[in-house]
């Protein structure tokens, strides 16, 4: 574990997470920055509503509980939360509010959207993908096979099929429109943050990783803009 970006020495903390769930990289991407120690806990998907420690009342990922068993669950209230505990809230804070809450908002309602269609848009890819989580998820040995070959025709025909025909863009051509949108946000400097990345930035940047396992991600490096400020915050997270 690295050294923490702003020499907070904290007990361990554990980070309930699917390793695809791009919700769950909005906070590990947060927490890999700050330099925040914490436990991974990657979740069976099949499992989630037994294992998760904030079951029944919450069976979504990420859940963060803290060393002293508080939980904290959603992932916009955990990045507030770590950042506010770790950080004295230094990347929330701003001076002005009204375009910060605007943007985070805009992030979590088009960009989350997004996600299911370039990897589920075509029958091929939707198939692609499902084999791809089946490798990176803790499955069981049998409902690893399940989801590989039965999950893609759900996936496809009945979620994503029905995003595509109503946003009317071909997935890349979405993905491509966001990116332009956000970062033209950026008034000239690297980050939505300014010089430095906010948590603008890292919800943005949770949806973006959790598309890079796969090879749908090709599809958005072409993207000159969003692929320097995402290669840019990979960069400063893993410093």
């Amino acid at each position: 574990m690295k050294e923490t970006r702003f020499a907070v020495a904290m007990a361990d903390a554990e980070l309930h997470m699917l390793y695809t769930c791009p919700f769950s990289w909005k906070v590990r991407g947060l927490t890999d920055y700050l330099g925040v120690k914490n436990n991974i806990i990657q979740v069976n998907p099949m499992k989630i509503k037994k294992t998760l420690p904030s079951s029944p009342e919450w069976t979504k990922t990420p859940v963060w509980v803290e060393s002293d068993g508080k939980i904290v669950v959603d992932s916009t209230p955990i990045m507030k939360h770590i950042d506010s505990k770790y950080n004295d809230g230094e990347l929330w804070k701003t001076s002005d509010e009204e375009r910060r809450d605007k943007w985070l908002e805009w992030v979590d309602l088009h960009m989350s959207k997004a996600t299911i269609p370039i990897l589920y848009g075509s029958l091929f890819s939707a198939l692609k993908t499902t084999t791809r989580i089946s490798k990176l998820e803790k499955f069981g040995f049998i409902s690893k096979r399940l989801y590989a070959w039965a999950g893609f025709p759900i996936m496809w025909g009945i979620i994503a099929k029905k995003r595509v025909k109503k946003d009317g863009r071909k997935p890349k051509k979405l993905w491509h429109d966001l990116l332009s949108e956000f970062t033209d946000a950026f008034e000239g400097k690297p980050y939505f943050g300014g010089d430095s990345p906010n948590l603008v930035d890292f919800a943005a940047f949770g949806y973006m990783r959790s598309v890079s396992p796969f090879p749908q991600f090709q599809q958005l490096t072409d993207h000159k803009a969003g692929m320097e400020w995402y290669n840019s915050l990979e960069n400063a997270i893993k410093t």
